[in-house]
């Protein structure tokens, strides 16, 4: 592996089988791997004070903190970058590729999972909420959900036609290139791999129970053998997945009271050996509400809970 001072992600942790509940953390881990890299994981929910969790990744290279929008540039610019064997024409051709990623399948996870109120209440929210600590863990969800909401609005993306309109077309055309193909170009993964796999997996893994994109996505062989080589690959192993809580209604949470309520999903056990518990990211607050939720001392102690 190349020499260097150690290298430490801040990340939320693994969830489902894939290497964090959020893919831009997941797409940080897979660029450092695709690139050969050593560094350390550190996980949000232990992490020291004065860090903001609504910008992670952070890379901490030596003293210096550096927060998503700088983090590939800052590794590039230190030598890591995993676009070192293209041509300038394959780099080109890179750039469209991760923009339809980031931009259309990105939108289109981006509303399955906070736009949806049934994917946010039973998975995202409780997700999230067990990775950070306390009092975040009480707020921020609600937090991200309502700049995920914003979003969406500004982009023209709230309606459920539109958005998995763009995330199927987008499924669609990596699956014609990627079909047969162990990476998007003949001299191996690069930047664009570690991109795709990132969105792709968290499609794949988070057992969400309206999974629009999931199903269309295991509608195409080729695409999910893509995602098995490179987590195989670059992860050393491709966990069976979770099913969805509306194809088992074990994993299905119960009919809200209005009482706080323990949550029965096992989040910690797939990461532990892959149970048949219950991709991306806890209740509180409607799509609309105006104010954070409202837990109960008793409540948060008993995190995650619902409302």
């Amino acid at each position: 592996l190349p020499a260097g001072p150690t290298l430490r992600l801040l990340q939320y942790s693994p969830a489902w089988g894939a290497p964090s509940v959020d893919p831009r953390c997941t797409k940080a881990q897979a660029y450092l791997r695709v690139c050969g890299r050593s560094y350390e994981v550190e996980d949000a929910s232990a992490a020291a004070p004065g860090w903001s969790p609504l910008l992670l990744p952070v890379l901490r290279d030596g003293a210096r903190a550096v927060e998503p929008d700088g983090l590939y540039a800052h590794l590039r610019e230190g030598g890591i970058d995993a676009d070192a064997k293209l041509s300038a024409e394959e780099r080109a051709e890179s750039a469209a590729w991760t923009a339809l990623v980031e931009e259309r399948l990105g939108l289109a996870l981006l509303y399955a999972c906070w736009a949806e109120e049934d994917n946010y209440a039973a998975v995202l929210k409780p997700a999230y909420a067990q990775r950070l600590p306390l009092p975040l863990c009480l707020y921020l969800p609600w937090t991200m959900r309502r700049r995920a909401l914003s979003q969406l609005a500004r982009r023209g993306a709230m309606g459920e036609g539109v958005a998995y309109r763009l995330g199927g077309e987008a499924l669609e055309a990596l699956n014609t290139r990627l079909a047969g193909r162990g990476s998007f170009f003949a001299s191996g993964a690069s930047a664009v791999d570690a991109t795709a796999f990132s969105y792709l997996t968290a499609v794949l893994r988070c057992p969400l129970p309206r999974d629009t994109l999931r199903a269309h996505l295991k509608s195409l062989p080729a695409l999910c053998s893509y995602v098995e080589a490179f987590s195989t690959t670059f992860f050393g192993s491709f966990e069976p997945l979770l099913p969805s809580p509306e194809t088992d209604p074990r994993l299905r949470p119960p009919p809200l009271t209005g009482r706080p309520t323990a949550f029965p999903y096992a989040f910690g056990a797939d990461e532990g050996g892959g149970g048949e518990a219950s991709e991306a990211a806890a209740g509180g607050g409607s799509a609309s509400g105006d104010e954070p939720p409202r837990l109960s001392l008793w409540a948060a102690l008993r995190r995650p809970a619902t409302r």
